[in-house]
């Protein structure tokens, strides 16, 4: 079996969000669950080949299983260029329990769809969210929309978090259990905390997810996509087919830079994507 670790979302070692990958034939989710723990990275996934266009992928925090991962799933196709599983300028498929999604490769870029997008519950009362990041509520929102924290998913929930000014983003300190009690409570895997106060790029962002056991994560798909449709529905963002750049990693030494897309106005999906560097890769035993 081989075993990849791969840093998503950039294009040099040692930047992004790093990911483990094992390619394998007959696994189980037992040994995938210890395999993750082992590991420690926010994600591995696992990948067994179904047919020439077509992969089950399975991810799997040090903690618990989550239905989908955007940097691991980047991470999985740069491991299948690498082993020649996949060929670069095509269109695969990935099984995942988020749904079977597509995924586009060119020239080494990968591009993957998200599931269905949704909104979810508003968050009004900003009471609890100041006192969990310590922060002034007159922090939350944005100058010049009106975004106030609201759940939103293209695969995995989290509380969009919209704060007014960069200086904000940077300071957040959160209260990781408290976090972890208040994600339970509203059935949302993290917050993800974000300013349009940026000179580069739609937003800076943080994701904080410790109910999976990641305090933080440098970056993150799933979310960047799910932002990419609050923004939409709000009315930040309105062109289709148009790359969006999503800014992560920053506060933790890791730049991370995260392209969106919205796609299919009749029936409209995110695509989420990036480059991937291999670090290492070996023979798992």
């Amino acid at each position: 079996m081989l075993y990849y670790v791969i840093d998503a979302f950039t294009e040099t070692r040692f930047g992004g969000n790093p990911a483990g990958v094992v390619i394998h034939e007959n696994l189980d989710e037992e040994f995938m669950q210890k395999f993750a723990a082992e590991v420690r990275f926010s994600e591995t996934a696992f990948i067994k080949k179904i047919d020439n266009k077509n992969f089950e992928i399975k991810f799997f925090t040090p903690t618990s299983q989550v239905n989908l991962c955007g940097h691991a799933s980047i991470a999985s196709f740069k491991a299948l260029l690498d082993c020649n599983f996949i060929e670069d300028n095509n269109t695969y498929f990935m099984q995942t329990l988020a749904g079977t999604l597509p995924v586009d490769v060119n020239h080494s870029f990968i591009m993957m769809e998200q599931a269905e997008p949704k909104l979810g519950k508003v968050f009004n009362d900003y009471d609890d969210l100041s006192d969990i990041f310590k922060i002034n509520k007159n922090q939350i929102g944005d100058i010049s929309f009106k975004l106030v924290p609201q759940a939103a998913s293209t695969g995995l929930w989290d509380i969009m978090l919209p704060l007014n000014s960069k200086d904000a983003v940077n300071a957040l300190k959160p209260n990781f259990k408290s976090l972890v009690e208040y994600t339970k409570i509203h059935d949302v895997a993290g917050v993800h905390a974000f300013t349009l106060d940026t000179e580069e790029g739609i937003a800076l962002c943080r994701n904080f997810c410790p109910l999976y056991g990641i305090e933080e994560e440098a970056a993150t798909g799933t979310s960047n996509g799910a932002l990419t449709y609050y923004l939409f529905k709000n009315k930040v963002l309105s062109n289709f087919n148009q790359n969006y750049s999503f800014l992560q990693g920053y506060s933790m030494g890791r730049p991370s830079h995260i392209m969106t897309k919205l796609i299919n106005k009749n029936d409209l999906r995110v695509m989420v994507g990036g480059n991937a560097v291999i670090l290492t890769k070996g023979i798992l035993l």
